[in-house]
Parts: C-alpha cells; structure tokens; sequence
C-alpha cells in the first residue's frame, strides 16, 4: 500500500465523493447480485472497489517517475506530480510563476492539468511555511483503514450518506426501505396487482401488512427472485396513491391512506404552530435550560445520538387534547423512524395493564398519535406527568402515568366569556395522576372550548398581544400577582400553538414585563401601551 508519509486514508475517506466511475461500480454490482441490495452493502462493496484500486495505484506508483507534492519543493514545466491529499490524483506541471503575496517571502505558483479528470489547479511551491511539509501524526491507525471493516468501523455512517446523496439524484435506480435496485429491471406489475393488494388491505382493516403477505394473493411470473418480486411490488405500491409505506426502518408495511386517522394524514389544527421570527440570541442560559426540559417538538434542538430508556414529560394541552405526544429531541430517538416513510405505525403498550394498541409517528410534523382514549381512561389532565419507556421490541413504546391515586385539587382552570374569551381562574377538580404544578389546566366542558376557540379572534391575535392577554389572566391568580414562564407558555397554548423560545423572547425583549427572579415576572402597566 501507498506510505503513510504521503498518504492518509484518514483524509481520503472523510473527503470522499462518490464519482461517475464508483456510480457505475455500484450499478454494476447491482446487476451482478440481481437482487436489490442495502445502502450498507453497497457502501462496504464500493469501500473494497477502492481499497483494490488504491492498492494497483500504489504498485503503478513504484514504476512511474513522479515527485510528491509538498509546497516546500520546487517544480519544473513537464514534472509529474502525485497528490496524496486529493486521493492519489496524478497531474502534470504545465506552468510556473512567481507568487504574489505581500505578507509572504518569494515563492512559486504551479498550474498542474490532472490526468484522470483534464482539470488544471494552482498549488504554492517553494514555500518554507505550509502545514503539508510536516504533515500532522494521523489520529486513527491508518493500518486499520487498509480492511473494510475498519473503513467501515471508522467512517461507515458518513459514506453510507455519501452513496445515499449520489444515488437519490440518479434517476435509473430507486429505493425502497433503504434497498437499491435499477429501475428498468424491476419486474412488471400491472394494475390488476394493485387492485388486488388494495382488497386484500382492505380486508385487514387498512393493515399494516408486509409485502409477503400481499404477495400471497397476486400471481406473480415464475422464475424471478422472491427478493426482487418483493421490491418491483414494493416499488409500484409507493407510486401509487392508494397505499402508504408505514414501517419503520428496515421493514415494510403497507397500509391503505384512506383508512388512516385524519390526524396522521393531516396535522390537526391544535397542533399547527403561529411562525414567528424569534431572536433566540436573548434568550438566557435558565431560559434555554427550561426550553430544554420542556420537551416541545418545535423548539429546535437536536436529538440526542442515543434512546434514553425512559424519558418523563408534562403534557402540553394542544398534544392532550388530540391525543399526542411530542417528538421532542429526548423524544424522537425513542420512537420508530424510517428511511422514507412520513408516517410510521407501530405499538404502544400500556405499562399499567399491559394492553397493546396502535400508535403512528408523523415525523414531519413531529408528534405521535394514538393516546387520546389512554388520556381519558386514567383522567390525565393537561400538565400530567406521563413516563415513556422502551420496551425489548423496537417496534413497541411503554406508556405509563405517575401516582394514578385519584385527588381533588385547587388549579388553574379554562373559562369561557359569554363573548368566547378564553381566560383562566382557579377551580377544585378531580384528577386521575400526578401533574407538574406550572403546566396544569383544568378544562370543564372541552367542547365547548373548542367551540370557542374556532370562533374567537384570540388565535389571530398577534403574539404580543396574545402574550400580554393570557400573563395578566394568570397573574391574577397569585398574591403576588408574580407568573411563570413555564406557566406562561403552558396558558397559552390553550389558545395558540407557541414554541417556547416565542414565548421566552416576549418575556425578555417587552419593557412592560419585569424580572423578579427564578424564572418569573411581573405586568408593569405603566409600560404597556396597546396597539
């Protein structure tokens, strides 16, 4: 192989692109194999195609007169000159000049045209001063990278994304559940196969049922691989509108979409966000923090890199009232994802009784349908604390309440004008769960807030206005006449979708809100002047 002291495969494989030549390698390999193949297989295939051509670059090496290139160097119109850094490319000098540079000694300006790709580049030479004339130790055992496994084992996930970026804009080879495969050698399926599928979902209540089972029922040509039948099936079906790919990675499932819930198809309007530009600049570290805990799907953190076992969160109202859950960034790593596919069903058990029953992950929008009849069985009110578990099956998700001794308690409860303002006031309620004392609201008649809310002009009302609105309704409740952010921001998406961050800027940008310590402010009406 080539000498480390001119080449690193560290930087080979971090800078890799996937070019025309590896795109028909890979579309090769798969007419070769004739069955549809993973990205990962695709990915280790092409990691071996390069690891044997640097090999044969390395021998031709030995038996061409080429000069390394290091900028400090010096280089003669003809010279052929090898670059480690850009993969071992060979190119020949076809111009020198002096370099221009006030803020640097004498030096020398190379034109090279590379062999491989006709293109020409300037690069420094005669130049004492350049980090390429003492490379820096690599920080891997490059002896490791010399196998594919090791290529794999260190740089796997960042090469697999290469070949996914190449392969989505080649237009002759489509993917299904993160399989590859030509399109023009897909096996024919005509409509009469379609038509069939659908009655046989139809039959199982919309499904989910995987392509097997749909195979069952469709005559298919004889002599084709059982691999390659299912992926043209499972091609056709996702181009057709009737059907819905809903499995999670690595596995497929066919529902029909006119039998899902409205609400997976759709966001349901109590979950649609008011867009807002927010500075989150003046947002301070305690407010970050608490955006942090509150797990809102729209606030933009990244998900963590691995699933926590369980994951305690207080229930928004929006997501109480449809009967979702938020794929917050503590969240989202602990559901089904897929390849693909917008919408996911999979199971979610209830840790009490142990009961199973569909639940569906609409990742675009980021919530998790499928709890509004859990909700109403154990009397979760909006603020009850709901602990998310991971179960041994990936493809099942433990939902479990806190402390389900029922109570009577004084909390913050919707009330409804006779004009349909929506406000708040402290009532006694019956609750079925433990909750977090600054998210709860009690809600006496839901429907007739919703009714409320579809005709009010309170969720067109701008958001500082809304803002101003619910924090003196709720400043009312305490003696000190002193509110919560997290009581603030919990108010009021009763009224209208607001990420946390929208309603923290408000807090700390508006003059005629007053900081009085551990996270809660005061009104200062003498500031506020209404528009």
């Amino acid at each position: 192989m080539i000498p480390v002291s001119t080449f690193s495969y560290e930087a080979y494989w971090t800078d890799l692109d996937i070019s025309a030549e590896d795109l028909d390698f890979i579309y090769n390999l798969l007419l070769e194999r004739e069955v549809p193949l993973t990205t990962e297989e695709m990915s280790s295939a092409l990691v071996e195609y390069r690891l044997e051509r640097l090999e044969r670059e390395a021998q031709e090496a030995v038996e061409v007169d080429y000069t390394v290139y290091l900028p400090i160097s010096t280089y003669e119109v003809g010279q052929r000159v090898l670059f480690p850094a850009l993969g071992n490319l060979v190119g020949s000098v076809v111009g020198v000049r002096d370099g221009e540079n006030p803020e640097i000694s004498s030096f020398d300006v190379i034109k090279v045209k590379f062999e491989e790709t006709g293109v020409q580049k300037e690069f420094a030479a005669r130049l004492e001063d350049h980090i390429l004339n003492n490379p820096p130790e690599p920080e891997v055992d490059e002896n490791e990278l010399n196998s594919v496994d090791g290529v794999m084992g260190m740089y796997g996930r960042l090469i697999e994304e290469r070949v996914i970026q190449r392969l989505e804009s080649a237009e002759d080879i489509v993917r299904i559940a993160g399989s590859w495969f030509p399109k023009a050698l897909l096996a024919d399926i005509h409509e009469g196969h379609l038509n069939l599928a659908e009655a046989v979902l139809d039959v199982a209540s919309g499904g989910p049922l995987p392509t097997s089972n749909l195979l069952e029922h469709i005559e298919m040509p004889s002599g084709i691989d059982p691999l390659l039948m299912a992926f043209s099936l499972d091609y056709a079906l996702q181009e057709d509108d009737r059907f819905d790919e809903v499995g999670p990675a690595g596995e497929v499932l066919w529902y029909l979409k006119r039998l899902e819930p409205p609400e997976v198809l759709l966001p349901p309007p109590r979950l649609e966000p008011v867009t807002t530009n927010v500075n989150r600049t003046v947002l301070t570290e305690d407010l970050i923090a608490l955006e942090r805990s509150l797990d809102d799907e729209l606030s933009p953190l990244e998900p963590l890199d691995e699933a926590l076992d369980d994951v305690t969160i207080s229930l928004l109202f929006p997501h109480w009232r449809v009967g979702a859950l938020p794929l917050s960034h503590r969240l989202k790593p602990m559901f089904p994802t897929a390849y693909e596919a917008p919408r996911i069903r999979f199971i979610l058990i209830d840790g009490h009784s142990g009961e199973e029953f569909p639940g569906w992950v609409v990742r675009q929008a980021g919530y998790v349908m499928g709890l509004e009849e859990w909700y109403k069985r154990y009397d979760v009110p909006t603020g009850g604390l709901v602990r998310i578990r991971r179960s041994d099956d990936p493809g099942k998700v433990i939902v479990e309440t806190i402390d389900r001794s029922r109570r009577n308690d004084w909390i913050r409860t919707v009330t409804i004008s006779e004009e349909g303002v929506v406000g708040f006031t402290m009532l006694k309620q019956s609750i079925g769960t433990a909750y977090d004392d600054r998210m709860v609201v009690g809600l006496i008649d839901p429907v007739t807030l919703d009714e409320a809310w579809l005709r009010g002009k309170q969720r067109e009302m701008s958001v500082d206005r809304i803002v101003a609105q619910v924090f003196r309704e709720l400043a009312k409740l305490t003696p000190q006449s002193a509110v919560h952010a997290q009581s603030l921001y919990s108010g009021l998406n009763v009224i209208q979708r607001l990420p946390p961050a929208t309603v923290f800027a408000e807090l700390v940008t508006q003059p005629y809100y007053v900081h009085v310590g551990d996270l809660y402010w005061r009104f200062e009406p003498s500031a506020w002047s209404p528009t």
